[in-house]
């Protein structure tokens, strides 16, 4: 919080201040009015500008640290390399304004609207966004870190090289956003219903999908490492060269869905539904796939080399080199399947399994590597 013990500044003293190259610290300037002003490279430390009117006006270059900027205007201002450190920016307005190089580190901007606009390589980090108008804002190579986005709309915004960390996405509006190249890192969209959207070329860690539906979505080009989809719905997706590895995607139904060339390596898939799948070259490599359902699919090339098809069911498949190199099909059911399989090399699976540690030559005594 600011101090009360503040003078007050006037706008010509702020451009003098600016014109000498001089830091403006702990002055009020309340409802002060600086719109079309040239203001680049000023510097406000611990100021008070609630209030203020920077719309049009030149900021790039400017640095404005621990000031309130509580219902500030910066509307088409110029904000090009301009950083905002541990400010109170609640409801401000920065509405069709192009920012570039902006820095926004621990701020307080929530119930702001910064709808319409465009960020070009920004970083918002820590940032309270609660509540913000995102809706038909650009975003291009922006970084949001760790926000708190809580009932924020990014309706109709376009999503573009974006990074977003940390972020509860349930009680967000993304209607009708373009989202590409994007990544996500221990995002939560548990329970939403994403159907029909598009989410191409998305980069999900850690992230979680309990109970969303992603029926007919696009997901094509998109990774989705180490993601819980428990309970979650994806028929009818498009998914080709998606990777799914290491994800949970237990008893969840995929089925009517195109996975051509898609990464399936160590996900959990038991009792999945893949019924009417396109799975071309899929790879399933070391995956979990015990009762899985994948009859009547294109497994044409496809790679299930040492995975668990235990009880798994791939009645009328259609196969054409696909491996099953070192996979266990213990009860699986392949009735009514064509094409060819290629089964387990046992030459190449025993130096697969070959371990230095077991082997002990003619004449030496057991030894317990993993001992130091």
């Amino acid at each position: 919080m600011l101090k009360a013990d503040r003078k007050p500044v006037s706008r010509e003293d702020v451009l003098a201040f600016r014109d000498h190259e001089q830091p403006v610290m702990l002055r009020t300037a309340i409802g002060l009015t600086f719109a079309g002003e040239d203001l680049s490279g000023v510097r406000f430390i611990e100021c008070d500008l609630s209030g203020c009117d920077f719309s049009g006006a030149d900021l790039s270059n400017a640095t404005i640290v621990s000031c309130r900027l509580t219902k500030a205007a910066f509307n088409k201002a110029n904000l090009k390399n301009t950083q905002i450190v541990r400010c109170e920016m609640s409801g401000i307005e920065m509405r069709e304004t192009k920012v570039e190089r902006l820095q926004i580190v621990a701020g307080d901007a929530s119930n702001s609207s910064f709808a319409g606009s465009t960020f070009n390589e920004v970083s918002l980090a820590q940032p309270n966004l609660a509540n913000t108008d995102f809706s038909a804002t650009k975003f291009d190579r922006a970084a949001l870190l760790a926000p708190d986005i809580k009932n924020a709309t990014f309706e109709n915004a376009v999503l573009s090289n974006f990074m977003l960390t940390e972020a509860d996405l349930r009680p967000v509006n993304i209607t009708g956003a373009h989202i590409d190249i994007a990544l996500f890192a221990e995002a939560n969209l548990s329970g939403r219903d994403l159907s029909g959207q598009s989410w191409q070329h998305c980069t999900f860690h850690q992230g979680s999908f309990k109970g969303t539906r992603l029926d007919g979505a696009n997901l094509s080009a998109s990774v989705f490492a180490e993601c819980d989809f428990e309970g979650a719905s994806l028929t009818g997706v498009t998914a080709n060269t998606t990777c799914f590895a290491k994800s949970r995607l237990d008893g969840v139904d995929l089925s009517g869905s195109q996975f051509t060339m898609a990464n399936f390596a160590g996900a959990g898939l038991s009792g999945t539904r893949f019924t009417s799948s396109q799975l071309f070259s899929a790879v399933f490599l070391e995956a979990d796939c015990r009762a899985a359902l994948m009859d009547r699919c294109d497994l044409r090339q496809a790679e299930f080399s040492n995975s668990d098809l235990s009880g798994a069911n791939l009645g009328a498949s259609h196969f054409f080199n696909t491996k099953f190199h070192g996979a266990k099909t213990e009860q699986t059911v392949m009735l009514g399947t064509a094409g060819n399989r290629i089964e387990t090399d046992t030459e190449r699976l025993k130096a697969e399994r070959y371990r230095t540690d077991k082997v002990v030559l003619h004449g030496e005594h057991p030894v317990n590597r993993g001992i130091a």
